[in-house]
């Protein structure tokens, strides 16, 4: 049965569920069947899909708590949706549809440092109530399926373990000059390792300068290059005093971020905690071999085609590191195997799959 679906997405603030939101919407259109109305900050990012969109504005990420429950209840009304999927973490305090919402991770209990004092109020405050609201909870991983249901106590038939998928054009190798156009740009060597995700707290983008030093792997060449936007009002010291042969590029549009995996034979990851990992799989996508910390849904994402370390430990990344500049025939073989698992992360059967629940919402 065709129904009329209001979809919640901001995508104005860079990260994984923006990215979310706006490939799962691309793949909900192209694989049809229902009517899609999405409420967004960003119409823009919608309008090739030629579907219809509803814009609420977000004058800066601290408003999101009004976008949530004092703009979007009105506006899912009056468009006279059948139900509503909330993209990230939390549902409007009114709804008079029924409800899905995709919780991507329970960070805000596991790394509270991460967060603002307002955000962590915001999604304390929401996130026990959107679970209970909702008639079906999406998560990205097993992991993160795991975690709402030892914290809400929710029933286990409530929840789907959805993953993300990877879009195809990371899976393209740029061209040439795109290549060289980018190390050009940023006056970058030929040996690189790649580092990649918001700069917050969780990520620990430290240890991994500190496991580059230690490495030593300087002495050979090696460049190490971090990248991805600031969390507003986080300012970590080592972005004062990085040490030598160390870059940091700050936020990359998606083609610089192309390239940059692509260039780096080596992505290093001292993450503590992933609802997913897209960072991962995108690096994976280019053909890099991962070096990451086996906890939370990091193995899910990685699987045998990365390197595990057993915590977020600088002296186990530098061994790790160390050991992967020395073997390049392993490196390669990883990076192969990384691509190919990459590959099998979709967003078309993320939406299909999302679809069925859709259906089961609806009933």
């Amino acid at each position: 049965m065709r129904v009329r679906v209001g979809i919640g997405a901001l995508v104005g603030i860079v990260g994984g569920p923006a990215t979310y939101a706006r490939e799962l919407v691309a793949a909900l259109v192209r694989a049809g069947g229902h009517d899609y109305v999405v409420f967004t900050d960003q119409p823009g990012a919608f309008r090739h899909l030629g579907i219809e969109t509803v814009e609420v504005p977000l004058p800066t990420p601290y408003h999101q708590i009004s976008w949530d429950h004092w703009r979007l209840p009105g506006l899912v009304a009056a468009a006279r949706v059948d139900l509503y999927h909330g993209t990230k973490n939390v549902l409007p305090w009114r709804l008079s549809v029924p409800a899905a919402v995709t919780v991507h991770d329970l960070a805000v209990y596991a790394q509270p440092g991460s967060f603002s004092w307002g955000q962590r109020w915001h999604l304390r405050l929401l996130l026990p109530r959107s679970v209970a609201m909702a008639t079906r909870v999406i998560t990205p991983s097993a992991h993160a399926r795991d975690d709402v249901l030892a914290r809400f106590r929710v029933a286990a038939g409530r929840t789907r373990s959805i993953p993300h998928g990877v879009a195809a054009h990371w899976l393209a190798p740029p061209s040439a000059a795109a290549s060289a156009a980018f190390r050009a740009r940023h006056a970058l060597g030929e040996r690189l390792i790649a580092c990649v995700g918001t700069v917050q707290p969780r990520k620990r983008a430290e240890r991994v300068i500190e496991a580059f030093v230690r490495s030593g792997i300087a002495r050979a060449g090696w460049e190490l290059v971090l990248a991805g936007r600031l969390r507003p009002g986080y300012a970590p010291p080592w972005l004062q005093t990085l040490p030598p042969h160390v870059r940091w590029l700050g936020a990359l549009p998606d083609d610089e971020l192309h390239a940059l995996y692509a260039a780096a034979p080596i992505t290093v990851s001292a993450s503590e905690y992933e609802g997913f990992g897209l960072a991962l799989s995108e690096a994976m996508a280019g053909g890099s071999a991962v070096i990451a910390v086996a906890s939370s849904a990091v193995p899910e994402v990685v699987g045998d085609a990365g390197c595990l370390v057993a915590r977020s430990d600088p002296a186990l990344l530098a061994e790790a590191l160390a050991r992967l500049v020395a073997e390049p025939e392993r490196r390669a073989a990883l990076g192969a195997r990384a691509r190919a698992r990459a590959a099998t992360f979709t967003w078309d059967e993320a939406a299909r799959r999302t679809r069925e629940v859709y259906d089961e919402v609806r009933g």
